[in-house]
């Protein structure tokens, strides 16, 4: 009777420690808040193949491959808030790898920018980004962009760090 009561007992305790929950995904309404912070590159890929460093070759995987020089890979993105009434701040900092035109740990870009609908992330000074997809940890835009010759959707793919 001991074995059928324990059973009964860790059944229900071993079910509901083994689901998951993978669903960390931010509210639409939370976006503007959960935005806000230090961001690094996870991947960048194109929809189309594309050669962007001229040795030949086309990828979609931009990061992975010698498409993008490494030092802009390791580039920081950060959004930040300036207050009511005021476009917030976006920019792109040099992390320990400078590509030589600005020396490490020093912003290479800078800009406003305003979240449309919780879904476009509009700036004064370069394309709109659409979210794909935007977790606690993880955020997923496209760009549109003109890269080797032709029409291309980039997607950023960016973790909290």
């Amino acid at each position: 009777m001991k074995s059928n009561v324990f059973v009964f007992l860790a059944l229900p305790m071993l079910l509901f420690l083994s689901c998951n929950n993978d669903d960390d995904s931010v509210a639409e309404s939370d976006r503007s808040q959960a935005l806000l912070g230090q961001w690094e590159y996870e991947a960048i890929d194109s929809n189309t193949a594309v050669d962007i460093n001229g040795d030949g070759t086309v990828n979609v995987d931009l990061f992975n491959t010698n498409e993008i020089r490494q030092c802009l890979k390791d580039n920081l993105t950060f959004f930040s808030s300036r207050g009511p009434g005021e476009k917030n701040a976006f920019s792109i900092n040099e992390n320990g790898l400078s590509c030589g035109e600005v020396p490490a740990f020093q912003n290479v870009e800078d800009d406003r920018y305003e979240l449309i609908n919780n879904e476009i992330i509009r700036f004064d000074n370069r394309s709109d980004w659409i979210i794909v997809e935007f977790s606690n940890d993880q955020l997923v835009v496209d760009e549109e962009d003109f890269l080797d010759g032709q029409d291309v959707v980039i997607t950023y793919t960016f973790k909290r760090s």
